[in-house]
């Protein structure tokens, strides 16, 4: 049941928001509406509800509303069925109206929207004062009179009287909704028929001037006070007592149906300062649970019991009721009173909470449209290519006109600005077409279409067109794919007079390619990792831009870029990193293979920081480069943030703050990654992406990765050795060759000598420009493999002795 419970909701929701969107009806044939949208409910649904609307100073409504009002309407948002409405109070472009909502919903925004609808050439009076209130009410007073008579807006007719003693009391004063009667504490107040029933909800808005420490004043009385308790009956309703002038009470006398005992009870609160402000005060009493409650503006502050079942007694004392006054003990109220309202129930918690803000600010209970007018078409104009036309070629242009259901369009006159005019007979409430015109040059025309409906009414829009001296086609032929390197688009040129092309990702300009050819190619190499975008490609003419449809891609997840490489050398790239061998780097025909690892590896070693964007470099078969290739790691910034893979939550911690300490780190055998001399460029791409370019020189393959320099002092000085013990004929490759990477911060040319422990020379070899890290598999100059044992690697950069590096080695055979 409660699943059923939940699906008629959406079913609800579903038909109120379709009906909406797709019928906006108009009530007859008033001339103006606005929408009205409603806040929702809180605590839940409340049927018939008497809902507050005021406006004010709307100039809309003062143009074009009767002086009266009376030609005001309300209907909601989902059909055209006329509420029963009330107006407390109109005058120019300002109403104060209740409009009884048939649902006020909870959770369906559609079903609080209404719209006022008003007409000053409308006759007669569009209120039904009686249908807002609904048949639990008893009387409803908006103390709005300005003569004696205080009217009741229910069905009931139970009319006040304005009872002026003495003083300064006085009537319709500015109250918290509309006017109010003032009392001056000497004895005024209204007179109201007696309330019968034995059930009660008693609401107002009072505003207390000032305290009275003689007698208990009190804004409503209907209280028999006498002793014994049998002789008490009736209720009091905001009553203040002079001992205690700040705490309120709710006083109710019961009887027991039975043994017919009395009781009396009170629900009270106590403020810090009663006074200068207004307060929205409630009492309810439920004879069937024998509750008794009194909420203070919407909440339930106080609680009292009776019996289950007691009744709240008839007031005997008097033939009438008071508003302003007491029965007992002279209890004058001295202040304001506003909207004073008895039902013959126990209204609930949500609706006492929701009519509560509703009236304590209404213009924040809502917001209000813009004017619409009934039989009034809109009118739109668009050329249907790009360029809109070219000269002495037939162009399409697409008209249309919609007065929303608000009667019929009959005539639309289309002005193409070259003299030529077309009047076109039509008929209906939506009106859609297209129309063809050649303009024989190339000067700017003002195209015009106006739209004529059977109410009289006529709107016009317009575009300005300038032919272009020829046809300007979008690129064609268009195709995209991945490579190792990115996404590549290839793409024809259309026509010929084209200036350039230029490719535009998520927005903004990434190339400008000129001159053009018949067929294109454009690779974006400056890629996020597994990252969406959108792509468009722009042919520049001479007169303007034409731009594609969107290109999207894929994320992109490289795992494996490889090339077979031979004697010429070549590159290897991926998203990330970027391998360049010159030539004769390798001696023969070499399957190069760079994966990115994804953070495979992790660091072991204290002292050192985890890498991230990871690539393993392998050869097969295995060699040694006979030239330094060249590695490039792209670290990119999107946004002024680096980004890098993974996006595991830590690399902020470690690289932010860190920027312009990023180094390449290499993985070492003891586990760690370790730091080592790389330089650092920037590349920028677009406003919001950039990279750092991370780059270094290799002899061998490797994993590799982009890290952080924790000790700077330490990384400008430090050699770090990989495989200070080698076997190069174990046939594990990992093991065939040891590693030295050392700064060089000239880009100095560098020399590496290996010496046996005796001092003789065995091995040299020299290294042009920006080497730091130089390798050796230990074959001797004389080509044969040197003898197993210890040996001393010697490193010299730019010829100068001092600034040799000496590390010892350990060759196995």
């Amino acid at each position: 049941m409660r699943d059923l419970y939940f699906m008629k909701k959406i079913l609800l929701a579903f038909i109120l928001h379709f009906n909406y969107l797709l019928f906006p009806q108009w009530y007859s044939n008033w001339g103006y509406r606005k929408i009205i949208t409603n806040n929702l409910a809180q605590g839940g649904d409340l049927t018939d509800f008497p809902l507050l609307v005021i406006i004010s100073n709307d100039s809309d409504l003062a143009n074009y509303a009767s002086n009266n009002g009376y030609d005001i309407l309300f209907t909601p948002g989902v059909n055209t069925n006329k509420l029963a409405h009330e107006i407390e109070y109109y005058s120019n472009g300002t109403v104060i109206a209740w409009v009884k909502m048939p649902y006020f919903s909870a959770s369906v925004q559609a079903s609080n929207t209404l719209f006022i609808y008003f007409d000053k050439n409308k006759t007669g009076n569009q209120q039904n004062s009686n249908g807002v209130w609904d048949s639990d009410y008893y009387m409803t007073h908006h103390l709005a009179e300005t003569g004696g008579t205080h009217y009741d807006s229910t069905v009931n007719g139970r009319i006040g009287t304005w009872n002026f003693i003495s003083g300064t009391s006085t009537m319709n004063t500015n109250g918290k909704i509309g006017g109010a009667d003032y009392f001056d504490g000497s004895g005024d107040y209204v007179k109201l028929p007696i309330l019968t029933n034995t059930n009660i909800t008693i609401e107002a808005w009072i505003y207390k001037s000032s305290k009275d420490t003689v007698n208990a004043d009190t804004a409503f009385g209907s209280w028999k006070w006498a002793s014994p308790i049998i002789s008490n009956d009736g209720f009091d309703f905001a009553r203040f007592y002079q001992t205690t002038p700040d705490n309120c009470a709710f006083t109710v006398i019961t009887s027991n149906t039975a043994t017919e005992i009395k009781t009396s009870r009170s629900a009270t609160f106590t403020f810090s300062d009663s006074t200068l402000q207004w307060i929205y005060v409630c009492g309810t009493y439920d004879s069937v649970s024998g509750k008794g409650r009194l909420w203070i503006n919407g909440t339930n502050i106080s609680t009292f019991s009776a019996g289950a079942g007691d009744v709240m007694t008839r007031y005997t004392a008097s033939t009438f009721m008071r508003i302003g006054s007491s029965s007992v003990n002279s209890g004058d109220f001295h202040g304001f009173v506003d909207e004073v309202r008895l039902s013959i129930s126990a209204r609930s918690t949500n609706y006492i909470f929701n009519s509560y803000c509703n009236q304590v600010n209404p213009t924040a209970f809502y917001t209000i449209g813009s004017l619409n007018e009934y039989g009034v078409p809109s009118v739109s104009v668009s050329a249907l290519a790009s360029p809109p036309a070219v000269a002495g070629q037939s162009a399409s242009f697409s008209v249309s006109a919609d007065t929303a259901g608000t009667g019929a369009v009959t005539n639309l006159l289309i002005n193409f600005g070259d003299g030529s005019l077309e009047n076109h007979a039509v008929n209906g409430s939506l009106i859609s077409g297209t129309y063809n015109h050649t303009y024989n040059s190339g000067n700017t025309f003002l195209l015009s279409a106006a739209a004529f409906s059977d109410s009289g009414k006529v709107r016009t829009n317009q575009i300005f067109i300038t032919p272009a001296p020829f046809s300007m086609p979008a690129a064609s032929n268009i195709r995209s794919w991945y490579v190792n390197e990115g996404f590549k688009i290839t793409f024809s040129q259309p026509a010929a007079n084209i200036n350039r092309a230029v490719i535009y990702r998520d927005n903004l300009q990434l190339a400008s390619i000129s001159p053009v050819a018949p067929d294109m190619e454009y690779t974006d190499r400056y890629l996020l990792y597994h990252t969406v975008y959108t792509y468009q490609i722009g042919m520049e003419y001479s007169t303007g831009m034409i731009i594609s449809t969107n290109i999207s891609n894929l994320p992109l997840r490289p795992e494996l870029a490889q090339k077979t490489l031979g004697i010429k050398g070549g590159t290897v790239a991926n998203l990330i990193a970027e391998l360049d061998i010159p030539a004769g780097a390798l001696s023969a025909d070499t399957i190069i293979s760079m994966h990115i690892q994804t953070n495979l590896l992790y660091n072991f070693q204290p002292g050192y920081v985890s890498a991230y964007n990871q690539v393993r470099i392998e050869t097969t078969p295995p060699v040694q480069f006979s030239e330094s290739i060249r590695l490039t790691m792209r670290v990119p910034f999107y946004n002024n943030k680096i980004r890098m893979i993974p996006d595991d939550g830590n690399y902020d911690r470690i690289f932010a703050g860190n920027e312009n300490r990023l180094c390449l780190a290499a993985y070492s055998d003891a586990r760690a990654w370790v730091p080592v001399y790389s330089r650092v460029s920037d590349q920028n791409i677009l406003p919001n992406f950039s990279y750092k370019l991370l780059t270094m020189n290799l002899s061998s393959a490797g994993t590799f990765g982009v890290s952080v320099v924790v000790n700077a002092d330490d990384y400008e000085n430090k050699v770090v050795v990989k495989n200070r013990v080698f076997a190069p004929q174990s046939g594990i490759d990992a093991m065939s060759r040891v590693m030295i990477f050392f700064p060089n911060p000239a880009f100095e040319d560098v020399r590496l000598q290996i010496y046996r422990m005796d001092g003789q020379k065995v091995y040299e070899r020299h290294a042009e420009g920006s080497v730091s890290m130089v390798s050796w598999n230990g074959a001797a100059d004389n080509g044969r493999m040197a003898d197993s044992g210890l040996y001393i690697a010697s490193i010299t950069r730019g010829g100068k002795i001092r600034d040799t590096y000496r590390v010892k080695i350990y060759l196995l055979k």
